[in-house]
């Protein structure tokens, strides 16, 4: 199964719980271990979460060894701050070389990170994906080659991956087995009158929010999306992203998780250059708001099955206070009428199941309910042979609670906020905050899963969005980092 690489061996639990942590996972705090970067969000009149919908999505987090010492490095990008790069020095103590390094960017908003050896010298480099063109931000996405001595030449528009367009984030494989890496450049789209309307639209191409494929070719990259047969719509709002190989013909495939009402996308790769979108044959139904997504064998049956997060609360009181599901006249019409598949606000389990497509499991799982959820992390975390699942949650300010949606709904509120953006504070503070704690759940071998959030990691409400993780003191277990808005990154 064609999987991110991570190497792991015993995990050392660490029994008797602490007030800086949980029972397997310490906490260490910023004064421990030199890691003081916050995703720090400045609302104003001209830019909020009524001005641009993903203003509280975050940033990104990646985590490699960029010098080669056998210690992992850890990444930031921000949105409104600098990127921040740390030099493990061991023992979960870290050193912010960002200055040095030349990664600090020039984009107005970064959002998504990955590292990768672009050039093939044997050295991590960084790619980070930015939003341009909406809200006054500038710049472009920007690659951050590795010299080798702890310092980066930032070179995006050399390699031909310096795209000015609405990138969430983006994904490493070697889709043509050439032996170089390739990119999944996961764009997202925003509310406009153009990107609603039937699910053809995935068809209309446009630039800056369709998403792409870009062939390595060695010394640059290649847009190659449309002759592989991978959709660049006005419709497609991608938040998430994975890559394994599905169907065990051994050339990667890719899962594309879609927010709002347009599909996620199955692509599975015809090993010729060219891949199939098949979500429909192969799933009966998925999430509405897709988030983040991992890929894991849970079952151990050798086929690889699928997390797709969305956002539906644990909380009863929560979840009767926010918006739900469409009705099922609205539902039939969007499938009957309009093309799309059949979505449902709540996290998906796809279990992979050769022959019969993927089973949806979720709610007999255990994990459907995990609130207002960015990314997962499956790992066998306890040592048990059984993976595990780590989501991280919050969000600043709930714009689906059915009081803020009322009260923007009034025909004379609608008329003030038009006349004047004054009006966006008073709209904003009719939003709940939506701090929630992360979650971490054990699993079993029945496909069951154990909410452990209580036990294994500290119970902080927090804003988390982007997570990674990697053995940080080489003790032979993983460890996890979570990039946070308006509060230091969170160690576990």
């Amino acid at each position: 199964m064609i999987k991110k690489a991570v190497l792991y061996s015993l995990v050392v639990i660490m029994f008797g719980c602490n007030r800086n942590g949980g029972d397997l996972f310490k906490n260490p705090q910023e004064g421990e271990t030199g890691i003081s970067f916050s995703n720090s969000l400045t609302e104003t009149d001209d830019l909020n979460i009524l001005d641009y919908l993903y203003f509280y999505n975050g940033g990104g987090v990646a985590i490699g060894d960029v010098n080669g010492d056998d210690l992992p490095d850890i990444f930031f990008s921000g949105n409104q701050v600098k990127n921040k790069l740390y030099l493990n020095k061991g023992d979960l103590t870290f050193e912010d070389i960002s200055d040095n390094a030349g990664i600090g960017g020039n984009s107005s908003w970064n959002t998504g990170a990955v590292m990768g050896d672009i050039n093939g010298d044997g050295l991590l480099d960084i790619y980070v994906c930015a939003v341009v063109g909406i809200n006054g931000f500038n710049g472009y996405n920007e690659l951050y080659i590795n010299n080798g001595d702890l310092t980066f030449t930032e070179s995006a528009a050399e390699y031909g991956l310096d795209f000015d367009t609405f990138s969430s984030n983006a994904a490493f494989l070697d889709y043509d087995l050439d032996g170089d890496l390739d990119i999944y450049l996961l764009n997202h789209a925003v509310h406009t009158q153009e990107s609603f309307g039937k699910a053809d639209l995935r068809y209309k191409r446009d630039f800056q929010t369709g998403d792409k494929l870009l062939r390595n070719d060695g010394d640059t990259f290649v847009e190659v999306s449309e002759e592989a047969g991978i959709f660049g719509g006005i419709n497609g709002y991608g938040l998430g992203v994975t890559i394994s190989d599905f169907n065990q013909d051994g050339y990667p495939d890719i899962y594309v998780g879609n927010d709002f009402h347009e599909d996620d996308y199955y692509y599975l790769n015809n090993g010729d250059g060219t891949f199939t979108e098949n979500l429909k044959t192969y799933f009966g139904h998925t999430t509405r708001f897709s988030m983040g997504n991992d890929v894991a064998d849970i079952n151990h049956d050798g086929w690889p099955d699928i997390l797709s997060l969305d956002m539906l609360p644990e909380d009863e009181t929560v979840l009767k206070s926010s918006e739900g599901d469409d009705d099922i006249q609205i539902q039939n019409m969007r499938v009957r009428q309009y093309g799309y598949h059949y979505q449902f606000t709540r996290n998906m389990l796809h279990v992979n199941r050769p022959g019969h497509g993927f089973q949806e499991t979720a709610l007999l799982s255990g994990i459907a309910a995990t609130d207002w959820s960015w990314s997962a992390l499956f790992a066998d975390f306890n040592a048990d042979s059984e993976q595990d699942i780590f989501i991280a949650n919050g969000i600043p300010k709930r714009p689906n609670d059915l009081d803020f949606i009322n009260f923007v709904s009034s025909e004379q509120i609608k008329k003030k906020i038009n006349n004047t953006k004054l009006m966006d504070q008073e709209a904003l503070d009719m939003m709940p905050s939506g701090a929630v704690h992360n979650y971490i759940f054990q699993g079993t071998n029945n496909l069951q899963f154990i909410d452990r959030s209580e036990e294994w990691i500290a119970r902080d409400t927090l804003f988390s969005g982007a997570t990674a993780m990697g053995d940080l003191d080489n003790d032979g277990d993983l460890d996890l980092v979570t990039s946070n808005i308006n509060s230091p990154a969170t160690l576990y």
